[in-house]
Order: C-alpha cells, then structure tokens, then sequence
C-alpha cells in the first residue's frame, strides 16, 4: 500500500515494464515442445530491464482456464523455458499473456499472442473443424495467419545491417547445414537474440508476434494510471519472487505487532529468512535463492509462536477480460498431413532418452556462511541411538543443556570461548533445510535416521536474530518439513530454468544413424549473443522434407528490434 505520498513519489521514479516474448510455433500438435524466450524491457528507456528478477506466462483457453503458469527466472532481463503439450489438452485456439509483476500495475500492456493446438487423439475437435477453409490457404505458407491479425505486419526481412545467411539454400536428408550471423565492422549490432529453425506448416495459422511488430505495438506501454496514497500496488520482484502473508492471533490479547517470522526453503540450494511484520500483522519475503525446492515453511518465531496462526495471500490471476483469439480452423482434407505429423511425433518422443535436453548448472549457494562448516556423516562412525548420544559420542564442540526453561536444547563452542555468551542465544538449528524451534524434539530423534551432522562455530545473524553458531542436520528422507506443526507449509510453481536443448549431431556418429529422425524443429537457440565480426551456427536437417523457416528475433543492446527470416529447403 501507498500509504503517504511519499511513498506515491517513490512508486512513480520506478520505471513501468514490458515482455516481449520469442516462441518456435503458434501452432501445436499434441506431443510437440512449445519453446520460448523471456525479453523483459524498461518501458521508459527499451532496453533490458534490471528491476524485475522473475516474468511470468500463462497460457489460457478460450474460458479463461489456465493451461500453464510457468515463473520464469530473469538474469538482466532475460529468461527462457519450455512446455510439452500433453494429449489431456483439447484442440482449440488459446492465449499466451506474459508480464512481471510489477506490470500487473497497468493491466492493459501484458504482451499476448495467439497459439493454436491441434489434439487428434481427442474425438471433439468442433472448435477447430470447419468444412470452408479454403483449399489454396492451406498450401501456401505465405498467406499464414494474415486474417485476423489486429497489428500491421511488418517484414521480417527488413533491411538490417545484421546479416543471416546458409552456405546453400537446399539441402539433403541429414545434411549438415552451416549458418552465418555477420555484422559490418563499425555497427552496432551487439545484442540478444533467439533462433529458430522450423518446419513451415501447411495450415493457415495465428501469425507469431516478431521483435519488429512487437516495438510498434507497445512503444507506448508507459505508466498510464496514477496512484495516490492508500492505492494498493504490486511491488516489484526485485531480488527474486515475493511472498506476502500476516499472522493472526488466537485472542485479541496477543500483538501481532512485530514478531518474528522465519521463512525456510528446504534443500541444499535452499534459504532462510525473518523478516519482522508490521503494525497489522502483515509480513512479505523476498526469495533471492530458490532453485531445487518448491515447498516453502514459514513460521512464527519466539517462545509465543503457539499463540498464532500463519495465513499466506494469493497473487490475484492476471486480469484478461476481452480477450480475442484468431480462429485456427482445419478442414478434413487434412486427415492425412495430420497423421503423419501425430506418427512422427510419436516416433520422436520414443527415442528421446537418447536425445535429451540438459539442465545447465545451478548454482549450488550453501545458504549460511561462517569461517568453517564440520561435517561428520555418522555412518563413518558407530551407531547410536538418539541425536543426544551421538552428540556424546561422535562430534566435538557441540553438547546439550538444559535452557532457562528447563528444555534440552544444543550448544555449539564458539571460536573464542573467553568471551561470555547470553544464555537466550541458542545455536541456529536447521534440519533439511528447514528451521526448527523445538530443539529438544532433534536432540531426542533417532538417530539412525540421520545422514549427517553440521555445526558452525560463527556467531550467526539472520534479521533480527542472533544465533550462537549453527548446528545442521540433514536426514536419509530428507523430507523432516512433513513433520512440523504450527506453520505454513506452501507449494510455489517450479522456476523455468535454463537449458542446453538438444543439437542432432550426425558427423562421424554411428549411434544415431539407426534412429529415425523426424523433427519438424530443427534448432532453438534461446542464447544468441552477438557481437561485431561474423558467427556461425551449425545444425543438421532430419528425415523430414519440405520448406523450413529460419526465424531470429532479439533486440540490439540499445533496444533496437531485430527480425530476420530465411527459409531453405529439405529435399
């Protein structure tokens, strides 16, 4: 909430945000991969935005159902991902709608476009068949998806001094084909792009938004609405994903006023953070480390945490009233082309534990830092019991005692035992990833359920807290959330990482010579960076035929579109 106009004046210094989003088809079948590329922008300035650090695009039906949601991670503006359309999805005509959050603060300037889905393993097809679909239509490419469109269309091969050429316009089966990116010495031609190499279809479909296009559609997707105090906005994602919540209490009695709240994201890439709530008990976390974990715990803090509940606010769904979607119509002289796309889908989809998609590397961040971490995994040692015993036993600088309370809680030996420590600092103690306050519950677990146990002798801040050291324990399940009360345990959408796809390689390779080929997208290659001089790209054709689509798209460093096009031919 804007609460004084101070707040208003800084809402305003911040700019508003555009997505322009670069996909491989608008035209699915089921058992394809709907490939894309994230390009966010400051609307003020165009060029790559650095104030929001996720995007999102969803997919909706003609009802306004949402078929995918997918959270998109931006690095300086840029993110990708993927989808597989599964055979559950009806054939029928949909909406793509990108935006971050902070664009849900001007609703009308989400980017949208138009994606078509045919599903010929479903037996309702009435939203795509129609008789009247002109026969010429449908076999001439060049007049795809040019009824209906509500922009002008500009040339994708507009005179540009960035220059895609092949080292021949036809090509064989399997062939090797070598593609070029040349810039003159002086241009300024140093950028981001994405390309893909696809399949022409013989269907009229919804022609996709290109870079060029999407520079005249939103060149005024500036701030258009004011706020004033007590307006409710979005904040922008500036770090990473925000989570929004507020603590209630069980009776009136009890403050809700400036407690505590721990927010823990299991795993080893996890984090934890506390963060304090404000006069009326909201609280908001800011998650700049989340990558093998979806399940989130937050909990309130402090020996009255049993005197609160934890509710989490749900983002409102992006607001798509008045939608309009192009009319993919189909005509049932296309029964064949049909199935032999369904079959050589099939056929791919078989063979894909031999071509797969590599994840690239995560960053694995350890989430607490300290001069040293000691690890002793327990199955070098000799078994016991419980937690307690082995602590006896086995690990050194770390003991139990009992607190001013009277519960069994751990020690950890600091650095510089000379120096006198506050009784009510305890050691942090994290379990999987997780945050626990019951001390005494771990010191008492089985022990032959346990894998490893850290410690860290560091004196440990987090917010607000003061923490004597860490103790960190990991489980063989590692799934010791499942188990803990009085908190809030919620599911996020998985982040769309990045990828390294898939590049058929036939040179010298015997392996792949047995395996039918059908791919009807040849490349995507969301990360095309260019700079001055010339490049290449190489990529092999398949056993498919016919005219295929070269399509770049991306945008100078100075946030001038580029649209490029160029077809060869498979024979």
């Amino acid at each position: 909430m804007l609460k004084t106009n101070k707040d208003v004046y800084g809402y305003n210094l911040v700019p508003q945000e555009k997505v322009f989003v670069h996909y491989n088809t608008s035209l699915l079948f089921s058992g394809e991969y709907f490939y894309y590329r994230v390009y966010c922008f400051n609307s003020e300035s165009n060029v790559l935005s650095t104030i929001s650090k996720v995007a999102y695009l969803v997919l909706l039906d003609e009802d306004q159902n949402t078929v995918f949601e997918h959270k998109i991670k931006l690095e300086n503006g840029l993110g990708q991902g993927d989808f597989f359309v599964p055979v559950s999805i009806p054939s029928g005509n949909y909406k793509l709608v990108g935006y971050t959050q902070w664009m849900l603060n001007e609703t009308s300037r989400f980017f949208q476009a138009d994606v078509s889905i045919v599903n010929p393993y479903q037996g309702n097809q009435g939203k795509i068949l129609s008789a009247d679909v002109p026969k010429d239509s449908l076999d001439n490419p060049n007049t795809q998806g040019l009824k209906g469109n509500e922009f002008k269309i500009v040339d994708g091969n507009t005179k540009t001094d960035l220059k895609l050429s092949t080292d021949s316009k036809s090509y064989g089966k399997r062939s090797l084909v070598k593609l070029s990116l040349e810039t003159p010495e002086l241009s300024a031609t140093e950028g981001n792009y994405s390309l893909s190499v696809r399949k022409r279809d013989a269907f009229t479909k919804a022609l996709p938004v290109g870079a060029k296009n999407f520079s005249t559609l939103y060149s005024d997707a500036v701030r258009s609405l004011t706020k004033s105090s007590g307006a409710l906005v979005f904040l922008p994602e500036m770090r990473g994903e925000l989570i929004y919540g507020k603590i209630v209490a069980k009776e009136a009695s009890f403050s809700v006023s400036k407690q505590s709240v721990g927010l823990s994201i299991p795993g080893k890439t996890g984090d934890m953070k506390v963060v304090l709530t404000d006069d009326t008990g909201n609280f908001v976390f800011n998650l700049s480390n989340r990558n093998d974990s979806d399940e989130v715990l937050i909990q309130v803090l402090g020996k009255d945490k049993e005197n609160f509940t934890v509710q989490i606010f749900e983002i409102p769904e992006v607001k798509t009233q008045n939608l309009e979607f192009y009319q993919f119509k189909i005509s049932p002289s296309l029964k064949d082309k049909i199935v032999e796309r369904s079959v050589h889908n099939q056929i791919d989809n078989v063979f894909y534990s031999v071509k797969p998609d590599t994840l690239n590397a995560l960053t694995n961040a350890f989430p607490f830092h300290g001069t040293e971490i000691e690890t002793y995994k327990l199955d070098d040692y000799t078994r016991f019991g419980t937690v307690k015993e082995t602590i006896v036993e086995v690990v050194e600088n770390v003991w139990t005692k009992k607190d001013e309370n009277g519960n069994e809680v751990f020690a950890v030996r600091g650095y510089y035992p000379t120096v006198k420590k506050q009784q009510n600092f305890l050691p942090l103690l994290v379990v999987d990833g997780v945050f626990i306050q019951d001390q005494e519950s771990i010191i008492n677990y089985d022990a032959r359920k346990i894998k490893s146990i850290s410690f860290i002798r560091d004196r440990y801040y987090l917010g607000a807290q003061v923490f004597e050291g860490l103790v960190i324990i990991e489980t063989m399940t590692g799934d010791y959330l499942n188990s803990i009360n009085n908190s809030a345990t919620i599911t996020l959408s998985s982040l769309q990482v990045s990828k390294k796809y898939f590049r058929q390689n036939y040179n010298d390779d015997e392996s792949y010579k047995r395996i039918p080929d059908f791919r009807n997208q040849l490349l995507w290659q969301p990360n095309v960076k260019m700079t001055k001089g010339k490049s290449s790209i190489e990529f092999y054709t398949s056993d498919v035929t016919g005219d295929f689509e070269i399509c770049l798209e991306g945008f100078k460093d100075n946030g001038f579109p580029i649209s490029i096009k160029k077809y060869i031919t498979v024979e």
